[in-house]
């Protein structure tokens, strides 16, 4: 017996429809992961605003932080730009993309697997002359993709580490609080 739809569609083990995405669907999501990466780097606040969902999934377990099923943008905000974590002046980082799997879950839905190294660096002061810190992380994110109104939004983030250089514990004042790691 043949488990395929009879539709012959094929499913994604989400349920989602493995049909491929368009070449225009491409080019938005890739810009939108860019402007994700690319705003954390440049601590690019408004950016970052302007790309992400009025809610969020965020699972950044695996980093020393929480999990919510629906992070408020402003939450989220809040929480990637504090000095606790990117918006401390002396972080520096580097979000490279590899390779990417594009899953589409449905016409406004898709999850991109991402292949990603991040370098973070912490230095002693705002003027980066010396690093007291270096951790960096190698992990393959999923990111979700949402449509709102027309327009792509990135609407999520689950990051699964397969490993760290350095002292990636040591690079967050607010993660790995009390005792864990």
């Amino acid at each position: 017996m043949d488990p395929s739809p009879t539709n012959g569609t094929k499913t994604s083990s989400r349920g989602g429809s493995l049909e491929p995405l368009t070449f225009q669907e491409y080019l938005e999501l890739s810009n939108l992961a860019f402007n994700w990466g690319d705003s954390y780097d440049a601590k690019d606040w408004a950016r970052l605003k302007s790309i992400i969902a009025p809610t969020l999934f965020v699972d950044y377990t695996q980093i020393g932080k929480g999990k919510w099923e629906a992070m408020p943008a402003e939450d989220f905000m809040a929480m990637a730009s504090h000095d606790d974590f990117l918006g401390d002046p002396c972080v520096k980082t580097q979000h490279l993309f590899g390779a990417t799997r594009w899953e589409r879950l449905s016409e406004s839905k898709f999850v991109g697997h991402h292949q990603l190294r991040v370098a973070h660096q912490v230095y002693t002061a705002p003027d980066f002359k010396t690093v007291k810190v270096r951790g960096h992380g190698h992990a393959t994110n999923e990111h979700y993709y949402t449509k709102i109104d027309g327009v792509w939004k990135f609407s999520g983030i689950k990051s699964c580490v397969r490993w760290f250089e350095h002292d990636f514990e040591k690079v967050f004042k607010g993660s790995y609080k009390d005792g864990q790691s």
